[in-house]
């Protein structure tokens, strides 16, 4: 009986140890696959690949669908800043005027500037 427990303990022992060194192996070999993937692609490592590509966007002639596509905004507030570009007259004249609409934040003028847009008024 002291015999059968021992063995069964050493069979669970021995599949557990199998089982760590299939896991570590795998986890190995995916890193090292992820790391000669980056290796092939320079690209991938280049720190000018991550930086946004740069968009300027004049809010006082940009199309709605220009407008919606470049800003990521969607219809309503790009039809808000065309209503309120034909109000002023002769357009926005500053920036500051284009603050005046509340679906603008703060927050969508850091996104903007993280993305790389540029919005100008001339």
């Amino acid at each position: 009986m002291q015999y059968l427990k021992r063995n069964t303990r050493f069979s669970i022992l021995a599949f557990l140890i199998i089982v760590l060194s299939i896991t570590i192996s795998i986890s190995n070999l995916a890193k090292t696959e992820v790391y000669s993937s980056l290796c092939d692609n320079p690209q991938i490592l280049s720190t000018t690949s991550l930086k946004p590509e740069v968009q300027l966007i004049n809010i006082n002639t940009a199309s709605q669908d220009e407008l919606m596509r470049i800003l990521k905004i969607n219809q309503p507030p790009a039809q808000r800043i065309i209503t309120l570009r034909n109000s002023l007259s002769g357009g926005f004249k500053e920036l500051e005027a284009f603050l005046q609409l509340p679906e603008l934040t703060n927050l969508d003028w850091k996104e903007w500037e993280e993305e790389g847009i540029t919005i100008s008024v001339n």
